[in-house]
């Protein structure tokens, strides 16, 4: 059965404590499809690669370019909907990006307690994060750390604070960790001898510039099987016209649909 998610408990425990955990939000039976294609996309990347350093971590920089299961996951609509209930139905995908920890190793932000959103702005979401899970998290093989309520405070915590008061990550694969860009994490040290793996995506107000022109990206995809539902949150209704004929053009055909915040939800 799908996973339903209460929205007035969701945004109150969110903008509480910084984080909600939806354990098993994708079905086993969907996360083990998209693993082999997963594995193909992280092979493929590999030689694009400039230096071992980023060759270690089998980082996917920009998942939709791979197509199949890694666009159903945006057609989940339990997954884009706390997105939506913090940041408004015109969010779009600012990243969408694989995060590993190789095994008996770390990755970079192993060693580092951080933040993935530098500007601290209370009351208000720029852009909200995820981690989906791919493997089991557990504190053997790097669960995340992260402090509840640590989103609230704009300095970086003391970090034998950080590690006496943070929490783990611990959940089966499907499960979803939606969190605060201000909240304080660290990845944990995998200590066993297989991959851990996850996607985040991350997802912002449309004024956002993306990490990666997504739409301009999927271009060798075909995309006509692709329902509005979708194309919106990769970006497709929030391009800024590439000319002063295309921002003329009829408001039905051009690429500047979405509208702004303050247009309030009308085109001109």
């Amino acid at each position: 059965m799908p996973t339903k998610i209460n929205r007035e408990e969701f945004v109150s425990k969110f903008n509480a404590e910084g984080f909600v955990v939806v354990n098993e939000l994708f079905s086993t039976s969907f996360i083990d499809a998209l693993i082999p294609e997963f594995n193909n996309a992280v092979a493929q990347e590999q030689s694009l690669k400039q230096d071992e350093h980023q060759n270690k971590f089998s980082i996917l920089l920009a998942c939709p370019i791979y197509g199949g299961k890694f666009l159903e996951v945006l057609e989940n609509e339990n997954f884009v909907q706390p997105f939506n209930w913090l940041l408004g139905d015109t969010c779009i995908v600012w990243a969408y990006t694989s995060t590993c920890v190789p095994p008996q190793a770390h990755n970079k932000s192993t060693t580092t307690i951080h933040v993935d959103y530098p500007h601290f702005v209370q009351n208000y979401h720029a852009g909200i994060g995820s981690l989906i899970l791919l493997d089991d998290f557990t504190e053997e093989n790097g669960a995340t750390w992260y402090l509840p309520f640590s989103h609230l405070q704009e300095q970086q915590p003391d970090e034998d604070y950080f590690y006496k008061h943070a929490k783990r990550l611990v959940a089966p694969k499907g499960s979803v960790f939606f969190f605060n860009l201000r909240l304080w994490h660290a990845s944990g040290h995998n200590k066993t001898d297989k991959w851990r793996n996850s996607l985040a995506v991350g997802m912002k107000r449309p004024y956002f510039k993306q990490r990666i022109d997504l739409p301009r990206a999927m271009q060798h995809l075909d995309t006509s099987n692709l329902s509005d539902f979708v194309k919106q949150k990769l970006g497709y209704f929030a391009q800024s016209p590439a000319s002063i004929e295309e921002f003329y053009e009829f408001a039905n055909f051009r690429k500047t649909l979405q509208p702004s915040e303050w247009e309030n939800k009308q085109t001109y």
